[in-house]
C-alpha cells in the first residue's frame, strides 16, 4: 500500500507544470503604455497608448506609435490597422493607402510648418498601396526637423470627406526644449 501511495504522490507531483501562470502581459515591457508610472526615467516613452497613442485622431485605424528628433528630421513613426470589433463592417475586406506628399507638421501656435521630407512603408499619393483589412501597416515619416523650443504640434494631411479620411492627428508632443541664450558679453 505505501508503494502506491509514493507512487501516486511522485506521479503527481512529476505531472505538476512548472509553468509560470499565463497571462496577456507583453513579453517586453516597451510593448506597452504605463500611465503616472513615476519610477520610469522621464525620458522613457511606452506604447501604444490606450487611450489612442500620441496625440487625437478622428479615425480609430490611425496611430502615432512614437516621435524622434534625430538632427536633420522630426521623425513620425504610425500604424494603420482596421479594428475587427468595428461595427460599420469595413474589416473584410481591402482598402487603399497613400500619403499626401504636401503633408505638413504645423507648430501648436499655428506660426510655423514643417514639410514632409518623405516616407517609408507607405507610397505617397497618387501611388497607393492595397492592404487587407486584417493587415497593419506600420510606417514611417520624416519632416523637417521642429525648431528648438516647439513641443506641441499636430500632424496635417489633408482634409478628409465621406472618399477619403486623412492622417491628421491633433495634439502631437515631444521633448524639444530651446537652448538658453548667451549672455551678452560687456
Amino acid at each position: 500500500m505505501k508503494a502506491i501511495l509514493v507512487l501516486s504522490s511522485l506521479l503527481a507531483v512529476s505531472c505538476a507544470s512548472n509553468r509560470p501562470a499565463a497571462t496577456n502581459a507583453p513579453t517586453d515591457g516597451a510593448e506597452y503604455y504605463q500611465l503616472n508610472q513615476s519610477g520610469l526615467p522621464a525620458s522613457s516613452r511606452l506604447y501604444p497608448d490606450p487611450q489612442g497613442g500620441l496625440g487625437h485622431s478622428q479615425d480609430p485605424d490611425i496611430r502615432v506609435t512614437d516621435i524622434r528628433l534625430t538632427a536633420s528630421y522630426t521623425v513620425v513613426y504610425m500604424t494603420f490597422a482596421k479594428d475587427p470589433n468595428s461595427r460599420d463592417g469595413s474589416y473584410f475586406g481591402t482598402s487603399s493607402i497613400s500619403f499626401n506628399p504636401k503633408a505638413k507638421l504645423a507648430s501648436g501656435d499655428g506660426r510655423k510648418t514643417y514639410a514632409l521630407v518623405k516616407a517609408d512603408g507607405i507610397p505617397m499619393s497618387p501611388d497607393t498601396r492595397d492592404i487587407k483589412n486584417d493587415e497593419r501597416v506600420a510606417f514611417v515619416l520624416y519632416f523637417e526637423r521642429l525648431d528648438e523650443g516647439v513641443e506641441h504640434f499636430d500632424l496635417f494631411e489633408c482634409q478628409s470627406d465621406n472618399q477619403n479620411s486623412c492622417f491628421n492627428v491633433a495634439g502631437l508632443a515631444v521633448e524639444n526644449p530651446a537652448r538658453p541664450t548667451p549672455a551678452k558679453l560687456r
